[in-house]
């Protein structure tokens, strides 16, 4: 796995998920759920055996408390499923307090049944394979080049970005740089060995992996559905595609199989939103949907596309509830008998992309609103015709779907989210959702709209700048304060700003190198700004905070413990 920059905890999830004997792939597999987590090690007020420091402080930022929901499955339980026989633990999920198994064992099955501390064994929850949403529209490729702006060149991407004006942000160094994005999907071919990818690689930017199907780190040799996803994001190849988000960390996640659909999908996708959770990502972008499965009696209905009555959207509202934003695509049944959107795209705190043409109209396989309960759905819309990717041998290629419209709105919205780091997810939710075209009269084909980042960030500079009485306060007739001083993890920063020029801050340890850079926006007068990733890697001593606007320069001396 390449998960380096995680703590012990991640260390103690391997090796539980990873116990046991290794059965055929073709073995079933079960959901087991659990009474309670009494007598469990983990412990509310200790958190960091099972959160890292990064989803700590996402937490903490957000003021979101750590509950029982938070705490890990016992693993007492888990070590009396392993003894009853020929069992393997695939994988936990605290939120539910349920862990999914593989055994072709009856008689190790009716031990754990009989377990005091198991309250079900479920085989029809967890049955195996899936496919991924794609499947109407084609993919043509060699799309004629797009010239992109002056300051960058786009190239193919050019209209998927700038339909949202995305290019604001990015023009003000707001390309992802501090986020973290989850990608949730069928497989990511290629990525780790096409040259199309390598700035991405070479910047180390994929961060960590996980395969929920086969428990392995290995999302390379399947589908090319999250190739196609994740480049939208990530692409950074100027004059041939850039990306909405190219500057993000990512992380890999494959929870769809190969074959039919099958509910295992909903569970893999659950315990995906889990693993993000506990690696402290920002934004979750699943171009994924369920309604109908290879067995029809485990079919979902419109009715239960209320946000609340299925699993796997519940748990898309838990994951935004622990402080993520989680962005879905509404499915492609527009045109065909199902017509409206999928699970877990019902869910209330999920922002819902439907998909659009570059004349801005709904695309005709977007999934329909609203949601069961009358909810606006979709939430927005996105460039989902024609939309520019890359493929899995290297070359750029067009595609039509709402799984496209999902990640160019995910990685905008992760830069919005970079440009005021003190807001919480609704509120940068919110912001998205206010600034779309039709915000004043939504509609069941693309919700509130298509957003422009531009309005949207003008919007909360606007709040910001409401903050810049007590920022000035702060700075006491300092042009910038840092603190804590000493830091361990965590860097807050008020600075006044005296040009309309991005804020470049440089952390210089003792020896005169430059240890750390990051890029802060420039608010107006006064900006604020939260330093959190890569601190707690620093060793200690003593370090140099420099500050870079334009032409003035200012430094702080600060000693890291």
């Amino acid at each position: 796995m390449k998960i380096s920059l995680l703590p012990g905890y991640l260390i103690l999830t391997s090796l539980l998920l990873y116990s046991g004997l290794q059965l055929s792939a073709q073995a079933p597999r079960y959901l087991i759920s659990f009474t309670d987590k009494h007598n469990s090690p983990y412990r509310l007020d200790a958190p960091a055996a099972y959160l890292s420091e990064r989803a700590l402080q996402r937490r903490t930022r957000q003021h979101i408390a750590i509950d029982s929901t938070d705490l890990p499955v016992n693993p007492a339980y888990i070590d009396s499923l392993l003894k009853a026989g020929h069992v393997q633990v695939l994988y936990t999920l605290r939120w539910t307090n349920q862990a999914v198994i593989r055994s072709s064992d009856d008689e190790a099955l009716q031990k754990i049944q009989a377990l005091p501390f198991v309250k079900e064994v479920n085989r029809n929850a967890a049955r195996i394979s899936g496919e991924d949403l794609e499947r109407l529209q084609p993919i043509i490729k060699a799309p004629a080049r797009q010239t992109g702006t002056k300051e960058m060149d786009y190239g193919s991407a050019y209209t998927q970005i700038h339909l949202h004006e995305g290019e604001y942000l990015h023009h003000r160094s707001m390309k992802g740089d501090g986020m973290m994005i989850a990608v949730f999907d069928a497989g990511f071919l290629s990525v780790n060995n096409s040259s199309a990818f390598t700035p991405l690689r070479n910047r180390q930017q994929i961060i960590a992996t996980r395969n929920f199907t086969d428990n392995t780190a290995d999302v390379y040799a399947y589908d090319d559905h999250g190739t196609h996803c994740l480049s939208i994001l990530a692409a950074n190849l100027p004059g041939e595609m850039t990306g909405t988000a190219p500057e993000a960390a990512y992380v890999l996640l494959r929870t769809e199989e190969e074959g039919g659909e099958q509910p295992i999908e909903e569970v893999n996708w659950a315990a995906g939103a889990e693993f993000a959770d506990s690696l402290g990502v920002d934004v979750i972008s699943s171009s994924l949907g369920y309604n109908t499965f290879d067995d029809p009696g485990f079919n979902h209905s419109y009715a239960q596309m209320d946000g609340h009555s299925l699993a796997i959207s519940r748990a898309a509202d838990m994951a935004a509830a622990k402080g993520m934003i989680v962005v879905n695509a509404a499915g492609n049944e527009g045109n065909i008998s199902w017509r409206y959107l999928l699970a877990p795209a019902d869910g209330d705190s999920v922002l819902t992309v439907g998909a659009v043409n570059s004349q801005r109209q709904p695309a005709s396989f977007s999934s329909y609103g609203p949601a069961a309960d009358g909810r606006v759905k979709p939430d927005v819309a996105g460039l989902g015709v024609g939309t520019s990717f890359i493929t899995s041998d290297g070359s750029v290629g067009t595609g039509n779907g709402t799984s496209y419209a999902c990640p160019v709105v995910a990685g905008l919205v992760a830069c919005l989210w970079q440009a005021f780091p003190r807001r919480s997810n609704m509120e940068i939710l919110q912001a998205v959702k206010a600034s779309s075209s039709r915000y004043t009269t939504p509609d069941n084909r693309i919700g509130y709209g298509i957003p422009n980042f531009r309005v949207a960030y003008d919007s909360l500079l606007r709040q910001e700048m409401a903050d810049s009485a007590y920022i000035r306060e702060q700075l006491a007739g300092q042009l910038i304060k840092v603190f804590p001083n000493p830091f361990t993890t965590r860097l807050n920063i008020y600075y006044q700003s005296a040009a309309a020029e991005p804020v470049h801050l440089q952390l210089i340890d003792g020896m005169g190198r430059v240890s750390r850079n990051r890029t802060a926006a420039s608010y107006g007068s006064y900006g604020y700004f939260t330093w959190e990733t890569g601190l707690e890697q620093l060793p200690t001593g003593i370090y140099y905070l420099r500050m870079v606007q334009g032409n003035s320069t200012q430094v702080v001396k600060l000693m890291k413990w």
